[in-house]
């Protein structure tokens, strides 16, 4: 009899021992599949990370080379200005000017007043209105004459 209970006390250990056995290796391959799939999302956001670094890095650097085309072509413009219309001609009497006095006078003109334009900037004292002074249109009410 101690021998059965003996036989019977090793099946139920055995039994219950591979129960927790399984039990723990399944809770060692869940936590190493979660902190596998840690890991992958850690190296997805650092590479994300270094995909949003590189695009800013990219827009600064076309920013930088956009403002320095800007003023070239301003420093261009404003040169073109100064050789083509303030310079006055070679030799008044040339077979060759082909604008008149009233076109470059006119030209120079609008060059100056582009000029004042670009550098005038208005400061607004108030709000713009959004509406008008008298009710008009379907929002207006009628006024009912007294034969009706």
């Amino acid at each position: 009899m101690d021998l059965t209970f003996a036989l019977a006390g090793l099946a139920v250990g055995l039994i219950v021992g591979s129960i927790l056995a399984r039990l723990y290796s399944l809770k060692q391959f869940n936590s190493h599949k979660l902190q596998q799939e840690l890991d992958a999302s850690r190296q997805q956001l650092n590479q994300y990370r270094q995909d949003v670094s590189q695009h800013l890095d990219v827009t600064n650097q076309l920013m930088t080379q956009l403002q320095d085309n800007y003023s070239r072509i301003a420093r261009h413009v404003q040169q073109s200005k100064m050789q083509l219309v303030e310079q006055p001609p070679a030799s008044k009497n040339s077979d060759l000017n082909y604008l008149s006095t009233d076109a470059a006078d006119h030209i120079k003109q609008s060059l100056h007043q582009i000029d004042e334009k670009r550098r005038v900037y208005s400061a607004v004292d108030e709000q713009p209105r959004d509406y008008s002074g008298e009710a008009s249109g379907l929002i207006k009410e009628r006024k009912l004459s007294k034969s009706e």
